[in-house]
């Protein structure tokens, strides 16, 4: 079927720059072996970008048609996701408040990254142990009514049939920049956490380019089965949702737990995917997500899964925020020493 993303319910809010570049990395094709491209999906605007805004895009007209004027969320204190609502709520005039996993005494020594962008981007913000996070965005959510507000909770990553739709949309918008191209891809390589980048990305290729596969990292926060059957969870309520005639099953749904170590460690296999695409092609990739779909896309050249005669896209997806406060691990990285921490500070459980 052909399916015309501007046909479907729900509007857009306009914040995503798209479609974003698709840009071949010949560098890194020479070093690795197969035909590498990367779609540009950190360049996607808003605040600093990344695969949350294109979800974003399409949740933001869906809230604010339910009359809705503040948003709560929650994730991790250095969270892609909290900058990319925080932005898009300002954006659309409305009210952000994040609730942030972080251990029960952590101060953190300096602003940076994104707790940084957090604070300059207005949010109202929280920080909670893990366990806690439902009872603490309970009394929020109360307390905003109480107020006069009209909050509205929003799960980590956006991960509603809208918010899955800004994927299937980048795959639409990726087969027809490669098909201009003279290209097609046998393999999409992205990171996956919460699940919706994927299930787009499964959904939109299953459309638009069903011969490619797509083959996924897992950021840490789950294993793989665990991962796998979220993804195939949001693959059925959007498809659903939206009356999408595609075939799929278990077998599209593909995730690597290996590359990551734990949400936001430092693993080598991640620091390495940094300092690679930095030396050979000039793109610098966060330490939590996009690290590890490259590692990822390293490891499966290195073991001859990806071959020389295949073409693999990968998407960055953003976050590049995320690489200062890492800068004591990709410094002694860098430097060949050994790291001074593998779990960071600001990580529950560190």
């Amino acid at each position: 079927m052909t399916l015309d993303i501007d046909k479907l319910p729900g509007n857009r809010a306009g914040f995503a720059a798209v479609p974003t570049p698709i840009q071949e990395l010949g560098n890194l094709s020479r070093v690795l072996g197969p035909r590498i491209f990367v779609k540009r999906d950190d360049l996607t605007s808003l605040g600093f970008g990344g695969n949350k805004v294109r979800k974003l895009d399409f949740l933001i007209p869906d809230i604010q048609e339910k009359g809705y004027d503040t948003i709560v969320t929650t994730a991790g204190f250095q969270s892609n996701w909290c900058t990319a609502v925080s932005a898009a709520a300002r954006k659309a005039g409305m009210k952000a408040v994040l609730v942030k996993r972080a251990p029960a005494d952590y101060k953190p020594g300096r602003l940076e990254g994104n707790h940084l962008l957090h604070m300059l981007l207005g949010a109202e913000i929280h920080t909670a142990e893990p366990k806690d996070v439902p009872a603490v965005i309970e009394r929020i959510v109360c307390r905003l009514s109480k107020e006069g507000r009209k909050p509205v909770y929003i799960g980590v990553g956006g991960n509603t049939p809208f918010g899955v739709m800004g994927y299937i949309d980048a795959m639409r918008e990726m087969a027809a920049q490669l098909e201009g191209l003279g290209a097609s891809a046998d393999y999409v390589v992205h990171a996956s956490g919460s699940g919706g980048t994927q299930a787009g990305s499964v959904i939109g290729t299953r459309l638009f380019s069903p011969s490619t596969k797509v083959v996924c990292s897992s950021t840490g926060s789950r294993r793989a089965d665990q991962g796998a059957a979220l993804v195939m969870q949001l693959i059925k309520e959007t498809s659903g949702y939206f009356r999408l005639d595609v075939d799929i099953n278990e077998s599209h749904v593909t995730i690597h737990d290996q590359y990551a170590g734990g949400y936001g460690h430092a693993s080598p296999a991640k620091l390495e995917a940094v300092k690679l695409l930095a030396d050979t092609e000039g793109l610098l990739l966060d330490p939590v997500y996009t690290a590890s779909g490259m590692a990822c896309l390293i490891d499966q050249c290195r073991r001859g899964t990806f071959g020389k005669d295949d073409t693999v896209v990968f998407i960055n997806t953003g976050g590049q925020a995320a690489l200062f406060p890492y800068e004591e691990a990709l410094t002694a990285f860098c430097r060949q020493e050994p790291l001074p921490w593998i779990v960071p500070a600001w990580e529950p459980g560190s």
